[in-house]
Parts: C-alpha cells; sequence; structure tokens
C-alpha cells in the first residue's frame, strides 16, 4: 500500500467495493429462495387441484373440504354465483381478463371464471414478509358455487421473505458507504497538509508535518517540510544581516553624531543632528521589524492582567498618561511576555503620540483574550486600515513625519500576533479616536475550563 499512489489506492477501493458486491449475489443465488418456481406447486395447480376436489365431491362434504384446504395454506372460501355473472357483457373486459377466461376454459373447462386484484395490502406497505398484491381467482365449481381464491401474486425472488433487489440495494448501499469512508481516509492527510500549510503562512516558524499518506502525498509533504527549513534559514540570515548593518550604522552615527556637535552652533549643525536622530530611528524600526518574525518562543502568559500591568510599571509613563482596566479574573493566552512587550510598547507608544494619552482595557470573550489600546486622536480612515499594516506605509494627513513615525510600528505588530496565533484590529472609538484590538488566543486550560 505505501508503493501506490493516490489514483491508485481509489481504483482499488472501487474495485474492491464492486467485488464485494458480486460475491454477495453470488452468495445470495446460492441460497435456497422462499418463491417457489416448481409448477407441481405452483399457485395455478394447487387451485386446479382444489376444484377438481370440490367437483369430485358432494355439495354438502364441500365445506369440510374448504376447511382442510385452508388448512393446507390455501386461501378459499364458497359463495353462491354473482348475479352479475348472468349479464357480464363480454365486450367490457380487458385483453388480461380475455386471456384469463380463455385458459380456465382450456385447464377448467366452460364454468363461471373470474379474476380481479384487490387494492388493499392486507399486511401493510412496509411490512417484510408482505406479498406484492393479492389476487382473488373466482371459479364454479359442482353444486352452484362458487370457490373464490385469495392468492398472493409474488413476481420477485424473495429471501426470508425480503425481495432479493432489496437485499441488493441496501447491501450496494452500505458497501457504498465504506468506500467512500476509505477514500476518505486516504485523502485526510491532504485535507491536514493544507491546513498546516495555512498555518505556516500565519508563522514563519517551522512546523513539522508527519509524512503519511500515498507516496504522492509524502512527497509533497517531504519537499514542503523541507521548504519550511530554507524558508526559516532564509530568515534568519537577513535577521543577522540587518543585525550586522545595523550594528555597524550605529556606530558609524555615533560618529558621525559626535563630530557634527563639535561643530559651531549653527542651524545646520541642528538640522544635521535632527537628521542623525531620524536616521537612528528608522535603523532601529528596521531592525525591529526584522526581529519581529523571529520573535523568540517561551513560556505562555498565565494571568493577562497580571503581565499587562507589570509592563506599564517598566515603561514608567507619566502618570495620568496610561489607565488600565483589568479583567478581574486570571486569563491565560497562549503568547509569551516578551512579545506581548513588544506589541504594547508600539501600540501605547502610537496612543500616546497621536492621542496624547492612552486607556487600556483586558476582556474575556469567548475563546479570546483582548486588549484594548484606545486614544483620542485623529484616527485612522477606513479605507486604509488595512494600508497602515504593512511596512513603511504612513497616512500625511494625519499622522506627520515631525511626530517621529517610521511606518513600521503597526507592521511590527501585526506579524508577532501573525506568529502566535492572534490577530489586530483597528475600530474607530466612540466618542472619537482609534481603538488598537489585539485578539489573543486563550490557552488549552482556559478552553477547557470555558
Amino acid at each position: 500500500m505505501l508503493k501506490l499512489g493516490l489514483v491508485a489506492r481509489i481504483i482499488m477501493i472501487v474495485a474492491v467495493a464492486l467485488f464485494v458486491i458480486q460475491l454477495a449475489a453470488f452468495a445470495a443465488a446460492q441460497l435456497k429462495p422462499d418463491t417457489s418456481f416448481n409448477p407441481e406447486i405452483s399457485p395455478a395447480m394447487q387451485v386446479k387441484s382444489a376444484i377438481r376436489l370440490l367437483d369430485a365431491i358432494a355439495p354438502e362434504a364441500q365445506p369440510l373440504a374448504v376447511r382442510a384446504l385452508n388448512a393446507n395454506g390455501l386461501a378459499l372460501r364458497l359463495i353462491d354465483v354473482p348475479v352479475s355473472a348472468e349479464k357480464s357483457d363480454p365486450s367490457s373486459l380487458t385483453l388480461t381478463d380475455k386471456l384469463a377466461r380463455e385458459f380456465a376454459t382450456i385447464a377448467l373447462g366452460n364454468r363461471y371464471f373470474n379474476l380481479r386484484s384487490l387494492p388493499e395490502r392486507p399486511q401493510g406497505w412496509f411490512s417484510v414478509g408482505a406479498p406484492d398484491r393479492i389476487m382473488e381467482v373466482s371459479i364454479g365449481v359442482a353444486g352452484g358455487k362458487v370457490a373464490v381464491f385469495s392468492l398472493p401474486d409474488t413476481p420477485t425472488v424473495r429471501l426470508r421473505g425480503v425481495p432479493v433487489g432489496l437485499i441488493a440495494g441496501v447491501l450496494g448501499m452500505l458497501v457504498a458507504v465504506i468506500a467512500i469512508a476509505a477514500v476518505a481516509r486516504e485523502t485526510r492527510p491532504l485535507t491536514r497538509l493544507s491546513r498546516t500549510v495555512n498555518a505556516i503562512g500565519n508563522g514563519l516558524q517551522p512546523i513539522h508535518v508527519p509524512e503519511r499518506g500515498a507516496c504522492e502525498l509524502r512527497m509533497l509533504i517531504k519537499a514542503i517540510n523541507a521548504m519550511q527549513l530554507r524558508i526559516a534559514a532564509l530568515v534568519n540570515n537577513r535577521t543577522l544581516i540587518l543585525g550586522a548593518i545595523s550594528h555597524d550604522l550605529r556606530t558609524y552615527l555615533t560618529r558621525f553624531r559626535l563630530r557634527v556637535e563639535m561643530m559651531p552652533d549653527t542651524p545646520h549643525r541642528d538640522r544635521a543632528i535632527a537628521d542623525v536622530e531620524a536616521m537612528q530611528r528608522l535603523v532601529e524600526d528596521a531592525l525591529g521589524f526584522a526581529r519581529s518574525t523571529v520573535v523568540p518562543d517561551g513560556r505562555n502568559i498565565v494571568d493577562l492582567d497580571s503581565a499587562v500591568c507589570s509592563h506599564l510599571a517598566e515603561r514608567q509613563d507619566a502618570p495620568g498618561l496610561v489607565a488600565f482596566s483589568p479583567v478581574g479574573q486570571p486569563l491565560g493566552v497562549t503568547m509569551p511576555q516578551m512579545a506581548l512587550m513588544r506589541v504594547l510598547d508600539n501600540l501605547v507608544d502610537n496612543a500616546l503620540r497621536y492621542g496624547g494619552r492612552a486607556d487600556i482595557a483586558v476582556e474575556h470573550h469567548s475563546d479570546q483574550g483582548v486588549i484594548v489600546i484606545g486614544d483620542r486622536g485623529p484616527g485612522i480612515p477606513t479605507d486604509r486600515r488595512r494600508d497602515v499594516l504593512e511596512p513603511f506605509v504612513r497616512l500625511e494627513e494625519s499622522r506627520n513625519r515631525d511626530l517621529g513615525g517610521s511606518g513600521l510600528g503597526l507592521a511590527i505588530v501585526r506579524q508577532i500576533l501573525d506568529a502566535h496565533g492572534g490577530a489586530l484590529c483597528l475600530e474607530d472609538r466612540d466618542g472619537g479616536g482609534l481603538n488598537a484590538i489585539v485578539l489573543l488566543p486563550l490557552a488549552a486550560s482556559e478552553r477547557k475550563a470555558a
């Protein structure tokens, strides 16, 4: 099975299913059916024998013979000749009635004969042993009486009272369900692979995919695992290169600033110092963006309130600039402390820079922990909120370069949250301003408790 491809496996499953159906049909054919095809015990021969018996005995003994025949499984009763039998018009008979009368005349002689199908099923529509229909045959006998036979008409072959066609249909559906389950089992690794690849796109950390399924799927999974390692190596190399360049640039920028400060105090000197400082901030932001894709894993946060509160205490912002509203209960999330620190630093800095104040609240929504950072700044237009999450994208009309933004803060936040299964939403704040909403997945223990 390991060497068979996906198409070959599906073909084999279908072939095995067809073979099982044929084998079951063959086995059913070898069993003795309930429907008899022996002409000696057919309903026609039973009727003929009963008529001959009733003709041969005296009219007084006919009721006893009827009881004896009914005891042997033949549904028979004696009635008087119907009045309508004398006035029946041969031209009104159907072709089936005419043929039945002709055959009855050949077999039983010229006597009263009538054949009709009962409209009701005596044993119910869904009775397993019920015949397909009941035929009522009326034949005149000696003594001026009419023998009425109620014969089950069962043209289909039956096994234990169940038509063979129904058995074959149920068996075929059962085998088809088993075949579908087998095909779903073979394609399950492909579904698992698609989910894993989607998770790989959210974060750049390698995720090992087990090599299972058909040989084509195993080759594909092996190639994806190797591709993940190459991508991770490329990202790490990029980070190392940017770190090296940033280190060298910081060294030269520091020397350059020292030399500029030694120049005479002129307007050009102040502008040069401002340019050096802007360049230094840009280098730091670029290096932070590069490092955000490889945030080291750590222990998940057990209490989100405590983590946010301790980080705000380390920031040491001026009193009244940051307000914090805790959720009031332990809330564990799948986010390391270092990653959360970078996210809060960028969002709180933006709120203070553009709104003058940051209002932070921790909330619990279903299976997510939520951190809301609100400000009273100019906000972000709805049609530009997706754009500002991209690197180096700035809104000139509301985020002036003189305020010091480099266009990397929100991009860094999005990179970190994507790497840890979180998300960032930007919404208008009631009364004006912007709410930056951080959605963090709850830890496994928290989801079970909820």
